[in-house]
């Protein structure tokens, strides 16, 4: 993004200014024309740049209307390979898709589905909300599978840790340190969801890390 937001901020100054990049030389004592140099040097970097990072036929397109000393109309197509890099420059997120009964398949996998376009479109709090609802999911699951009875209907507002606390009473032998892994995930959780005095906003590292012990803790549990 670097080099077109460059291109696109050297290009605007030539225009504002009226300063004349066209020429082969320049008068180095004259203060406009050292001005002018300036330019016409940052954005044939620029386009050099471009040429290399760059796919399709981009660079011809800025090359042409450069030679033809049309500036302005270098800016549309400057700020589509703008829109390209910030495409490429989204972190991916990869994971494996735990297996968990076909009876909540649909759901986790919708779940996980909206939660790696968050996480890659920088929405960290909806990230992190999406991996509680994720982890209610399974314990859910996990709750009927034990006791044959669905918890929503007698606790439809039950929470992550009285989830847990409940299939602990139903003997549930949780993996040493899964407990604790959940209630880790819900305490950002609760923190992400619920106003406070001062704002939440996990970082980029904390919504992944919390993602990574979700879907952990999801295939140990099944």
């Amino acid at each position: 993004m670097k080099y077109s937001e460059e291109a696109c901020s050297a290009i605007k100054a030539v225009i504002s200014s009226k300063v004349d990049i066209s020429k082969e030389k320049f008068d180095i004592e004259n203060y406009r024309e050292t001005r002018a140099e300036y330019y016409k040097k940052l954005i044939e970097n620029c386009l050099g740049k471009i040429k290399e990072n760059v796919k399709g036929d981009y660079h011809e397109k800025l090359l042409q209307l450069y030679k033809a000393n049309k500036l302005s109309e270098m800016l549309p197509v400057l700020e589509d390979i703008k829109k390209i890099e910030k495409e490429e420059k989204k972190e991916k997120l990869r994971f494996a898709i735990p297996r968990v009964p076909h009876e909540i398949k649909d759901e986790i996998n919708a779940d996980l589905a909206e939660l790696q376009k968050c996480f890659e479109n920088s929405c960290l709090r909806s990230s992190v909300i999406l991996c509680g609802r994720v982890l209610e999911t399974a314990l859910h699951r996990k709750y009927f599978e034990i006791s044959g009875r669905d918890i929503l209907e007698t606790s439809p507002g039950i929470g992550l840790g009285n989830l847990v606390a409940r299939l602990k009473e139903l003997n549930y032998n949780f993996e040493p340190g899964l407990s604790e892994q959940i209630h880790l995930i819900n305490q950002v959780r609760v923190y992400s969801v619920h106003k406070k005095q001062n704002a939440f906003n996990p970082s980029k590292e904390q919504a992944h890390a919390i993602i990574l012990y979700t879907i952990d803790a999801v295939k140990k549990m099944f």
